[in-house]
């Protein structure tokens, strides 16, 4: 019987092997698919000298390319050579695609080119454009931050996008170097997650369209080409370099009037520090480092029924408050129990209207109008005096597309003007209040940062829970899974990193489990500065139907838990 299934299984493997082979023999003899793409063209251009978007009206040959196989023989050289004799310059969109040996394959092109699988071919073609006297603009697998699927390496690991985008660009640079690689997301929520670093890219383009990017896209279409283009470009505000728009079937040169760009150049100009100072860590692969001399891991609790705070490994509190609750003397009456137990505050603001938590959809125009200023000026007043530190939040979780929150999914220009001023409101602010900057880590969240001169600490929230649909404790994400690509966004703000809010549900035993994985990474990233356990069931509201998840543990599970952690005061740790 065994050798009978031995035999089946080669048979198999033998048919596999050869339409495999058939299949690559047909690739590698077809040639590949080279057509002029002139809806996809340059109709304006951000210059870094002039700090100004102007319209381009230059005369340049757009081509799409398509590569199927590795084979030198495939590409189109005589096609090539024809567009450089032209003596113009030539756009590349080059499309990377391997299709119909197997799905795997296919699907991991990152992955082949990273191996060098493409390298001879890649060669061949960098040596052909670079015998071009005029400019020549590459644009690799472009839009990949889409999360549509409509081409195979779209929404992939980023890490592995970037190791190939940065694997092209060494080549080209290599065999033609007066190219230049164009790093080319949508520009959709999120694209600078896959970011290559300056180093490593010539410019940056954005595709400007007034259609959906994807069906049950969770972003809105903006109501004016101005709007579009003005958060396209403010999502590239990270990347020191000229930035081209890229038209589509819904948005050509002539959308792109010289009024349209003096509109916007002038919100630009207004607002010139938020949009265009970029913010390059030292080192583009890591997010965040502990200044030198910053103390032992904070270790906090949010623990209304103060069933952890007791420990004496705890040092912090999180206290969540209301605008109402700041005037009425509730949180004053929280945050003085706090003091009196000589822990430090995680203090979360949210800008509610009320205590009935009406939402304002105008809170952030308000706040900076100076609707709010009792409650600001009340808030700093309690806090300002404290002899603990104070970590001060405000406005958290603004970028997920929901309405939660009253400050969520709203423009983020607005966002980052209302934070800065909530921030810079107490003048000169006491030294014992630091500033907080709470995304969930979500995509798009950098869209929302609001400056390094107004940011002492960067947080985020770890929840195993990855949406309200999933009631089985086991299909919880793991913290490592989590953390690594929250930290992958926060790699532009360059601050110490603050998890002021973590939990898992389930039974005892796997919240044990899933804690103790968790150690494993915060023994491993200084750039860790604290962290607070939710020891709470979360808003029943927020949840709509579904069973709202609670993230309470034992007093036993948590010691085990900080038993784990490394960076934690020793004396103190062996209680």
């Amino acid at each position: 019987m065994i050798k009978k299934i031995l035999l089946i299984a080669a048979t198999i493997a033998l048919i596999i092997a050869v339409v495999y082979k058939t299949l690559e023999f047909k690739r590698s003899v077809s040639i590949d698919l080279m057509q002029a793409t002139p809806l996809q063209e340059i109709v304006a251009t951000y210059n870094t000298g002039s700090n100004s978007i102007v319209k381009s009206n230059d005369s340049i040959l757009y081509q799409t390319i398509n590569w199927v196989n590795n084979s030198v023989k495939s590409l189109p050289e005589e096609q090539i050579k024809s567009l450089i004799n032209k003596k113009l310059p030539l756009f590349i969109n080059l499309q990377i695609w391997p299709k119909g040996v197997i799905a795997a394959f296919d699907n991991n092109i990152a992955g082949v080119i990273i191996s060098g699988y493409y390298d001879e071919k890649l060669i061949s073609f960098f040596n052909l454009l670079g015998k071009s006297a005029n400019t020549v603009y590459i644009r690799y697998n472009a839009e990949m931050e889409l999360p549509s699927n409509q081409y195979p390496w779209q929404a992939k690991s980023f890490n592995e996008y970037i190791l190939s985008y940065r694997h092209l660009y060494v080549l080209c640079k290599k065999y033609a170097p007066a190219a230049k690689m164009v790093w080319g997301p949508n520009g959709y929520s999120g694209a600078e997650e896959y970011w290559p670093g300056e180093e490593f890219a010539d410019l940056v383009s954005v595709n400007l369209s007034m259609q959906l990017p994807f069906k049950k896209c969770p972003y809105p279409i903006e109501s004016t080409i101005e709007e579009m283009m003005r958060h396209k470009f403010f999502r590239m505000r990270f990347m020191n370099k000229p930035v081209l728009f890229l038209s589509s079937a819904s948005v050509n040169r002539h959308n792109i009037a010289s009024a349209l760009l003096d509109s916007l150049n002038k919100k630009i100009a207004a607002d010139l520090p938020i949009y265009r100072t970029p913010i390059v860590p030292t080192e583009h692969d890591s997010a965040a480092t502990k200044k030198p001399g910053m103390p032992y891991l904070q270790l906090g609790v949010y623990d209304p029924l103060l069933l952890l705070t007791g420990q004496p490994i705890i040092t912090t509190e999180h206290i969540f408050t209301d605008m109402i609750s700041v005037l009425n003397g509730f949180f004053k009456m929280n945050f003085d129990s706090v003091i009196s137990r000589q822990h430090n505050v995680i203090v979360t603001i949210e800008p509610w209207k009320d205590g009935k938590r009406e939402k304002d959809p105008a809170i952030l125009t308000n706040t900076l109008n100076g609707t709010y200023d009792m409650v600001w000026s009340k808030l700093y007043e309690i806090i300002s005096d404290a002899p603990q530190t104070v970590y001060l939040r405000w406005g958290h979780e603004m970028e997920i597309p929901i309405d939660r929150y009253a400050w969520q999914s709203k423009d983020p220009v607005a966002y980052i003007k209302a934070f800065r001023y909530f921030a810079t409101f107490k003048k000169p602010k006491a030294n014992n209040i630091k500033i907080v900057w709470g995304p969930a880590g979500d995509r798009g969240c950098m869209d929302y940062y609001p400056g390094n001169d107004v940011v002492d600490f960067v947080s985020f929230a770890i929840y195993g829970l990855p949406n309200k649909n999933i009631n089985d404790h086991t299909r919880q994400q793991k913290f490592s899974t989590i953390f690594q690509y929250k930290l992958h966004r926060m790699r532009f703000a360059h601050h110490p990193i603050f998890i002021t809010e973590f939990g898992v549900k389930g039974p005892e035993s796997f919240q044990k489990q899933w804690l103790e994985e968790a150690t494993s990474i915060i023994n491993k990233h200084p750039e860790i500065y604290g962290l607070s356990y939710f020891n709470y069931a979360d808003t029943p509201k927020a949840w709509g139907d579904a069973v709202t998840p609670d993230w309470s543990i034992t007093d036993s599970t948590f010691k085990s838990f900080i038993q784990k952690i490394n960076n934690l005061p020793k004396k103190q740790n062996d209680e």
